[in-house]
């Protein structure tokens, strides 16, 4: 790891730890204090079953709009009721969670999803379907606002990339189980709907019962998101740049595949086993973090994903299982950002200050998945096939010097003492 270092110096990008910014991690000690690990089990067995529903709803409201037979446009136009209401999420909920307490925020935010779903069950008509759609976005960008900053305020520093790591496990498998639990129920009628709706309801009781578990936030210390983002810049760009990748994996991976001869049912095994890297490598990925300095685990996940994109182009054309493992690594490489930039935040800030940068993250997420399918799209239409390696290469290599170069987080932030 220090030749490794040396060679990045020399090669003029400088990761030397700055103690105030670099993001150097703690390296355990036996005398370390270990966090309440009821509390951790509390708050991401809660995430979990909340992304059952939100795994299944994206699929489910797309399936019943088509099968009402609504033009593409409308279709489009209600589909991005969602992310506008994640967005809105992010400069909204600190405030409602410093003002009515982050327990109550989350019941609350859960039980608007629960109702926004029981609406678009029981009525098939765009003019409800539109406001239903933005609130249940708002409500499921807040719900995991909340939880990101209290997961974060339990952990320790020296095991924070791990937990972080266990938080984006348990995230990928829920998104997993909601296509699988619509599989299992089809898309017609109330039982889909039902599914959601209960999953959500269990999220919100959880939340009640063992809310007095939980840190709240200080209403003295209010922190707007957009304050927030000079402080942790490079942290932001790691979550756009999975945002991105995110939105364009989804978009254009089958179709990238398809054009390389494989099958639709293939690359559909392809986007599962791209999302598997994230379930059952994001704890190694974490203990990395928790090991080795974050910078330098940051910048090798970054240059991983981005030769991960060029390696691509020479895994379709080996066969099936090439591709696979290639999928299985660069989706655990990908989202491997998002924990080591979460497990920084969290040294990093505290309090309303994390409460705010976890706000920040999931509006760096938002606006990099917007810009993932057009920027992908165009460059496609330009380049064909070259487009998706060119973007998803280019996004990653960007993110590498972002790291390579700056700090990241601003040189007031200093590390919180657990």
């Amino acid at each position: 790891m220090a030749s490794a270092t040396a060679a990045l110096r020399r090669g003029g990008m400088c990761l030397e730890p700055d103690p105030a910014s670099s993001g150097l991690a703690a390296m355990p000690r036996r005398d370390a204090a270990a966090p309440d690990w009821m509390k951790v089990v509390l708050v991401t067995a809660t995430v979990g079953v909340f992304a059952v529903a939100t795994g299944l709803s994206s699929p489910l409201l797309a399936l019943v709009l088509k099968s009402e037979q609504f033009s593409g446009v409308l279709i489009g136009a209600n589909a991005a009721m969602m992310p506008m209401g994640l967005l809105t999420s992010a400069l909204c909920v600190p405030r409602l969670a410093q003002h009515i307490g982050a327990h109550k925020a989350a019941v609350g935010l859960a039980l608007t999803a629960a109702a926004a779903l029981a609406l678009m069950m029981m009525f098939r008509t765009l003019w409800i379907w539109f406001p239903a759609r933005f609130a249940l976005g708002l409500a499921i960008g807040g719900f995991y606002i909340v939880n990101k900053a209290w997961l974060n305020e339990i952990a320790v520093s020296v095991y924070r990339g791990r937990i972080m790591g266990l938080y984006a496990a348990v995230l990928a498998a829920g998104f997993s189980l909601g296509p699988f639990a619509l599989a299992l129920t089809g898309s017609s009628g109330w039982p889909p709907f039902a599914v959601g709706i209960v999953a959500l309801l269990t999220a919100s009781l959880i939340t009640a019962i063992f809310a007095h578990r939980l840190p709240g936030f200080s209403v003295k210390e209010r922190m707007p998101t957009m304050s927030f983002l000079p402080r942790a810049p490079v942290l932001l760009a790691a979550v756009g740049a999975f945002g991105l990748f995110d939105h364009a994996t989804l978009s254009f991976l089958p179709a990238f595949g398809m054009r390389n001869g494989y099958s639709e049912q293939a690359m559909a095994i392809g986007l599962a086993v791209l999302n598997g890297g994230n379930v059952f490598l994001q704890v190694p990925v974490g203990w990395l973090a928790d090991r080795f300095p974050r910078r330098l685990v940051l910048f090798g996940l970054a240059a991983a994903t981005a030769a991960g994109a060029v390696l691509l182009v020479l895994a379709v054309q080996r066969g099936p299982l090439m591709l696979f493992v290639l999928l299985f690594v660069w989706g655990a490489c990908a989202y491997g950002v998002t924990t080591v930039a979460l497990a920084e935040l969290g040294d990093r800030f505290s309090g309303s200050t994390l409460l705010a940068g976890s706000a920040a993250f999931t509006l760096s997420s938002g606006i990099g998945g917007m810009l993932g399918g057009p920027l992908t799209g165009a460059a496609v239409d330009t380049a064909g096939d070259s487009g998706l390696i060119l973007v998803l290469a280019g996004a990653y290599g960007l993110l590498g010097l972002l790291v390579a170069m700056v700090p990241l987080t601003r040189r007031s932030a200093r590390p919180r003492r657990d």
